[in-house]
Parts: structure tokens; sequence; C-alpha cells
């Protein structure tokens, strides 16, 4: 039985390493590593219902082989009462083939009661590792969920720190482009109120601006040196 249980706890081990490779989810690792156990645990109780069965058919050999170890013990004395020695040789022969295919059950029987105690005793050890895992697998379920649920959370109080940031910047380069504008719309008002409003004007204006002015002055000045001419002449 000892070379049965080391395979079954080594194809168990195989099988629960090879979890880690098949799942993301560590509940669901959990969960399948817990129901394999308990499929391992069913066939355990089944293999020992299976031993016991087989036991009580041995038992219930034995029963008739005791009959018939008694009948030919019986038929042994009548013969030797009837004078047939000869027929009580052959009954008793009869009776001890008997027996020793009783010795042999028998021996056969009470190995059988001792592997179905080792069974007995794995089986319930094994149950009671299973109890465990299941109690161990809820709470590492519960810290798996509690420790999502908090990375969740710390992953929106980070975003919403960063969205806060963000509009924190376009705040501050909002206010500092009300501002220039508010300096803009003091400094024109000021150079109105001097005189000055051309100053503002982008350069290309300035310059078109003058150009014109500088022909007004320049057709002044013609016109005037015109009418001293005149002047002179006529006079």
């Amino acid at each position: 039985m000892s070379g049965f249980w080391d395979r079954l706890r080594a194809n168990v081990e195989a099988k629960l390493n090879k979890l880690f490779d098949r799942f993301e989810d560590p509940r669901e690792q959990l969960d399948y590593a817990y129901d394999k156990l308990v499929q391992q645990l069913h066939d355990v109780e089944m293999a020992l219902s299976r031993a016991i069965a087989a036991r009580k058919k041995l038992e219930f050999e034995l029963e008739r082989l005791d009959e018939r170890i008694n009948d030919m013990d019986d038929k042994a004395k009548r013969a030797l009462k009837a004078g047939r020695e000869d027929l009580a040789k052959q009954a008793l022969e009869r009776k001890l083939v008997l027996v020793q295919q009783r010795e042999t059950i028998s021996k056969r029987i009470d190995e059988m009661k001792q592997d179905e105690e080792k069974m007995l005793a794995l089986r319930d050890n094994l149950k009671t590792k299973i109890e465990l895992f299941k109690a161990k697998k809820e709470q590492l379920k519960a810290e798996y969920e509690a420790s999502k649920a908090q990375v969740e959370v710390q992953g929106m109080i980070t975003g919403l720190s960063d969205d806060f940031a963000s509009a924190a910047r376009i705040i501050e380069r909002s206010e500092e482009k009300i501002s220039d504008m508010k300096a803009r719309a003091a400094a024109i008002d000021e150079l109105i109120a001097t005189g000055g409003a051309l100053d503002l004007l982008e350069p290309e204006e300035r310059d078109a601006i003058e150009k014109e002015l500088g022909k007004i002055e320049m057709q002044s000045q013609l016109e005037e040196e015109l009418k001293k001419l005149k002047e002179e002449i006529g006079g």
C-alpha cells in the first residue's frame, strides 16, 4: 500500500505544480487545487470501499469453508462408525485440503484488514489536510480580493492626482494668459491717453502709415515751394 500512496502523493504534487502555469488568477488556482484534492479523497474512499467489499467476499468464503470442514469431519466420524475406514480417510483428506485453503484465506483477510486500517488513517489525514487547505484557500482568496481592491483604489487615486495636476497646470497657464492680456490692455489704455497708440501697431503697419505721412508732408512742402516761386515770378 505504501507504493500506492507514494504514487498518489507524487501525482497530486505534480499536478499542483502545474497549476500556476495554467491560471493567472490565484483564486482559480486555489479552487482548482482544492477540487483536485477532493477528487483524490473521493478516489481513496472508492478504493477503500472496493477493498472492504473484497474482504467481505473472502470472509463469506471462509464461512463456507468452515461449513465444509465441519461436514467432512462429520462424514469421517460417520464412516468410522459404519466400519468404513477408507471413506473416513477420504473425508479427512478433503478436510485437510479445506483447512489449508482456510488458513490461506484467513491470512489474506488479516493482511487486507491491516491495509484497510492504513487506508482509513491516510483517508482521515487527507480529510484533515483538505479542511486546513480549504480554510487557508478562503483566507488567501479574501486577502487577494482585498489587495486587488486596494490596488484599484490606489490606481484611481493616482489617476485623480494626475488629473488634478494637469488641471492645475491648465489653470496656471490660463491665469498667466489672462494676466498678460490684462497687462496689454492696460498698456494700450495708457498709450491712447498719451497719444502713442501707434506704437502698439505692428512694425509693418507702422511703416505703411509713416510712408503715407511722409508723402503728405512732401506734397505739402512741394505746394509751399511752388507757391513761393509763383510769388517771385509775379512780383
